[in-house]
């Protein structure tokens, strides 16, 4: 696993239930994730700005390029927010979606920031 914004946070056992449950039976291919024995995504920042997110999955689907995110509490709410915010609009630049993957007890919290800022994503719940 590549550190990046957040990333060393996850566990690479929900990194690995999220590409067997949720990318992999959406028929995603040439997936790339962030944990071992896949192909580490391209980190993504923003210019002028130190530091680079990489997203905890990407999948290719009839041409269009997916993002699949753990959305997990943390204190770092800011860098949450800011990397939600880029992928959502890569996905769209790419005609694609971003899907934020929610581990049992962490809904409230993701539903709260999808509502106070304009992320487009779909909340798959794990």
């Amino acid at each position: 696993m590549e550190n990046g914004i957040l990333t060393d946070a996850k566990d690479e056992v929900l990194v690995r239930k999220l590409i067997e449950q949720v990318v992999l039976p959406r028929g995603y291919q040439n997936v790339k994730a962030n944990t071992e024995g896949y192909d580490t995504p391209s980190k993504l920042s923003r210019p002028n700005e130190e530091g680079a997110f990489i997203p905890d999955a990407t999948g290719v689907l009839n041409g269009k390029k997916s993002y699949f995110e753990l959305a997990q509490k943390t204190d770092d709410l800011q860098e949450v927010i800011t990397k939600w915010k880029l992928l959502s609009n890569l996905a769209s630049f790419k005609n694609g979606k971003l899907f934020l993957v929610v581990p049992h007890g962490n809904l409230a919290f993701t539903n709260r920031i999808l509502n106070n800022y304009p992320i487009q994503a779909e909340v798959v719940k794990m």
